[in-house]
């Protein structure tokens, strides 16, 4: 089988996060960010990830590249649902993602070793998220009878598309993240349109440095 790596673990802030729901107007209870069947993702806890992710990020970010923080939340928020989407598949399947994605984990934990235990897992569960469902989804095709690592790969991404189809799997509109094909990415979930200069800069799918260098503190990263 082919080792799982975390090479993308490496701060791409700007990686699109995509989930998906079964309805197109999901209603929320006030502090839920994400529900995935039963399980909930609170605002709170998508507050703390981003905040240890940023700090985490302005180790690396130049002067001249600070985030508009909406973006940065909606990538959080979109990995930890999807984490969760991928945790309800293994268990009703009765795998795990298996120890080349533990000791991947492991060796991105060295290479962040600098950071905070909170910023290094802020990491891992964000940037992480797509290599674990990728895990997870090997794993599962390896019992649907795939034969070689393509093959399982194959047959678990099927698999999971079908879960997700089936389960209720909802993110805040407020987030702009959408699931699709068993992906994540950043999407456009408001229901008007940016007419302004500065609000087309806000609503831009990849962050403006220059109009996020403007914002005040606490609407930046960086």
């Amino acid at each position: 089988m082919t080792p799982t790596r975390l090479g993308g673990l490496a701060l791409v802030l700007a990686a699109a996060v995509l989930l998906t729901g079964c309805d197109d107007v999901p209603a929320f209870s006030p502090g839920v960010a994400a529900r995935v069947g039963d399980d909930t993702i609170s605002t709170s806890q998508v507050d703390d990830v981003s905040v240890a992710y940023c700090q985490a990020a302005e180790k690396q970010l130049q002067e001249d590249q600070a985030l508009p923080q909406h973006y940065l939340r909606a990538q959080v928020a979109g990995s930890l649902a999807l984490r969760a989407a991928a945790d309800q598949f293994a268990a009703e399947h009765d795998v795990t993602a298996g120890p080349s994605y533990d000791q991947a984990v492991r060796q991105a934990e060295q290479s962040l070793a600098d950071l905070s235990g909170s910023q290094r897992q802020a990491i891992i569960d964000v940037q992480g998220a797509a290599t674990y469902v990728q895990a997870v989804e090997t794993a599962v095709g390896a019992t649907l009878g795939g034969s070689g690592a393509k093959a399982n790969l194959a047959a678990g991404q099927k698999a999971f598309q079908d879960w997700l189809d089936a389960h209720d799997v909802r993110i805040d509109p407020l987030y702009g993240v959408s699931i699709d094909d068993g992906a994540s990415k950043l999407t456009d979930t408001g229901l008007s349109f940016a007419v302004s200069d500065t609000a087309t800069k806000a609503d831009a799918d990849q962050p403006d440095t220059e109009y996020a260098g403007a914002l005040p503190d606490n609407q930046r990263c960086g």
